[in-house]
């Protein structure tokens, strides 16, 4: 339906769980939105890339599995005007996640994909590409006892240049990161290990291999 004005509302899906995850807008005014669907593709929960106009009317989609539960939770439009996916992948063959980096062109297509994790329990919940055209990613790995911030470098074609992790003996997240002016990365989380308990936010700066001073309250 459409709202007065310049609002208005827009509904993707079909009868099973779709839920949108990540939008940003686009260079030519439309957008671009990342989730995950069931009601499409293969049973599970499979990637879904949607591309609007600027009215949020659908120009195309791309549907993206590799495992039996892959959910999208991160999209950002590249320097090319293609796009960069960010999630995490689940088989129930091996009982763990592992990050899922796709790069497709300006319709969607996929490029190149890589995968991130081994038998632990990954998630990717934020990227940006950086200056020299790579990419940071920033989530979490770790087992049902534990998890660290994770913070990967990849090249342009999402090949691991370098990873950190952060964190204590209990539960640390990653959700957000960015390069910042000194080529450097400010990364945003929570973090269960550290502060005053419970969960607390978690900021962390590093240089520009992800080194940082020991942590500080």
């Amino acid at each position: 339906s459409t709202l007065s004005g310049q609002g208005w509302t827009r509904t993707f899906g079909g009868s099973s769980i779709d839920s949108g995850q990540s939008v940003q807008q686009t260079s030519d005014g439309g957008y671009i939105i990342l989730g995950y669907t069931g009601s499409y593709g293969n049973v599970g929960y499979n990637f879904w890339l949607i591309k609007t106009d600027s009215e949020g009317i659908e120009e195309w989609n791309q549907i993206f599995d590799i495992g039996d539960i892959d959910y999208g939770l991160f999209v950002q439009e590249t320097h090319d005007e293609g796009y960069i996916l960010l999630g995490t992948t689940f088989s129930f063959l091996t009982d763990h996640s592992d990050v899922w980096l796709i790069k497709t062109n300006s319709q969607g297509n996929e490029e190149w994909n890589q995968t991130f994790g081994g038998s632990y329990i990954d998630i990717g919940n934020s990227i940006q590409q950086t200056i020299d055209g790579g990419y940071i990613i920033t989530g979490s790995r770790g087992t049902d006892y534990y998890s660290d911030l994770w913070l990967i470098k990849t090249d342009y074609q999402g090949n691991e240049e370098w990873n950190q992790t952060f964190g204590g003996n209990d539960y640390d997240f990653g959700n957000s990161v960015q390069q910042t002016t000194d080529d450097g990365y400010i990364i945003i989380g929570h973090t269960k290990s550290y502060g005053n308990g419970g969960y607390d936010i978690f900021l962390i700066k590093t240089d520009s291999e992800g080194n940082t001073e020991p942590y500080r309250n």
